[in-house]
C-alpha cells in the first residue's frame, strides 16, 4: 500500500473512521448471538435468513432510488460475483464453521481477515505495502493474538473442519474487501450491496432453503435474534462498510476488523464486571497502536 497516495477527501475521514468502528462494534455481537440461534436453527438456515432479508432490504432501497444510473450487465456480473465471496461464501463458511469449532479458534482464524485482504490487494496491485502499513499490520495482528488467547488455539480434531471454514471464510471476506470496492466507487454503495445479496440469495436457496422450511420449533426469542441479526450485524455493517470502502482504502477497511476482541474485552469489563488484566491492556494498546500506524499513513498524504 502506498504511503504517500490519498484516498479520501480530508472531510470524509473523521466520518469513515467512526463508520468502521460502529461495524466493528455491531459484528463484535455477532458470535454470541449467532450460537444463541444456531440452538434451535441450523447454520444454513441463518445464512440464507441473512442474505434473504439483505436481499431483501437493500433491494427494495435500491429499487425505490431507481432514479440513479443504471448498473452495466457486465458489472452486474462482477459484483454478483463478489457477492458470491463476501456475502454467500463468507455466511455459509463463518457460521457453520462456528459450529464446528471453538469460539476461541474462531475468534483467532477470523484474525487473518486482514491480512488476506492486504495480500489480495498486493496481489491484485490494487494497493502497495508501505512500510508504515507493514508495520502496523504485524503490530495489530500481534496484539490481536496476545489478547486472546493463541496458545489456547487447539487446531486438528474434531474441530479441523469447522478451522479450515473459518480460515476459507476469512480469504472469500478479504478478497471481498478489495474486489468490490471499484464497484462501489463506481455505482454507489447501496447498489452494489443490493446485486452482492440478490446474488448470494440465490445461490445459499439450495442450502438453506429447506433448514428454513423446518424451523417451525424455533421460539419467538430466537426469531427476535435473528430479526436482530438482520438489522444489526448485516444490514447496519454491510452498507457502512460498502460506504466506508468509496472514502477509504480496503486495508483500512479490514485492519478495523481487529477492534473486535477489544470490543470483547471492553463488554467484559463494563458488562459481567471481569477484571482488566496488565495483558489485555497491553494487547489492545497494541492493537490501536497497529491500526493507528495503517490509518495515519494516508492521512498525512492529505494536501
Amino acid at each position: 500500500m502506498s504511503d504517500a497516495r490519498p484516498d479520501a477527501p480530508p472531510g470524509a475521514a473523521p466520518r469513515v473512521h467512526l463508520a468502521l468502528v460502529a461495524v466493528q462494534l455491531a459484528f463484535g455481537t455477532l458470535p454470541v448471538v449467532g450460537k444463541l440461534v444456531m440452538e434451535e436453527l441450523a447454520p444454513f438456515a441463518l445464512a440464507w435468513v441473512r442474505v434473504l432479508g439483505g436481499a431483501v432490504f437493500f433491494g427494495g432501497l435500491w429499487l425505490a432510488r431507481r432514479g440513479e444510473a443504471r448498473v452495466p450487465f457486465a458489472d452486474v456480473l462482477r459484483i454478483a460475483g463478489c457477492g458470491l465471496l463476501g456475502m454467500a461464501a463468507n455466511q455459509v463458511l463463518f457460521l457453520g464453521g462456528l459450529e464446528r469449532t471453538t469460539a476461541i479458534n474462531a475468534s483467532v482464524l477470523v484474525t487473518t481477515i486482514p491480512v488476506f485482504a492486504f495480500l489480495v490487494a498486493l496481489i491484485t496491485r490494487a494497493e502497495r505495502l508501505g512500510p508504515r502499513s507493514g508495520l502496523g499490520l504485524a503490530l495489530a495482528f500481534a496484539g490481536v493474538l496476545s489478547l486472546v488467547g493463541v496458545e489456547e488455539l487447539t487446531l486438528g480434531g474434531r474441530s479441523a473442519l469447522g478451522d479450515l471454514m473459518i480460515v476459507i471464510n476469512a480469504f472469500c471476506y478479504g478478497a471481498y474487501l478489495v474486489l468490490v470496492r471499484p464497484f462501489v466507487g463506481r455505482h454507489g454503495s447501496l447498489a452494489t450491496v443490493a446485486i452482492g445479496f440478490g446474488a448470494a440469495a440465490i445461490a445459499v436457496a439450495p442450502f438453506g432453503a429447506p433448514h428454513v422450511a423446518s424451523a417451525g420449533e424455533a421460539g419467538a426469542t430466537t426469531w427476535l435474534l435473528v430479526a436482530y441479526i438482520l438489522a444489526v450485524p448485516t444490514a447496519l455493517t454491510y452498507l457502512l462498510n460498502a460506504w466506508a470502502l468509496k472514502h477509504a482504502p480496503s486495508s483500512t477497511v479490514a485492519i478495523y476488523i481487529y477492534l473486535q476482541p477489544v470490543v470483547g474485552v471492553l463488554f467484559a469489563v463494563a458488562v459481567l464486571g471481569e477484571a482488566l488484566e496488565p495483558r489485555a491492556v497491553a494487547s489492545s494498546a497494541a492493537v490501536l497502536a497497529g491500526i493507528g500506524l495503517v490509518i495515519t499513513r494516508r492521512r498525512r498524504a492529505l494536501p
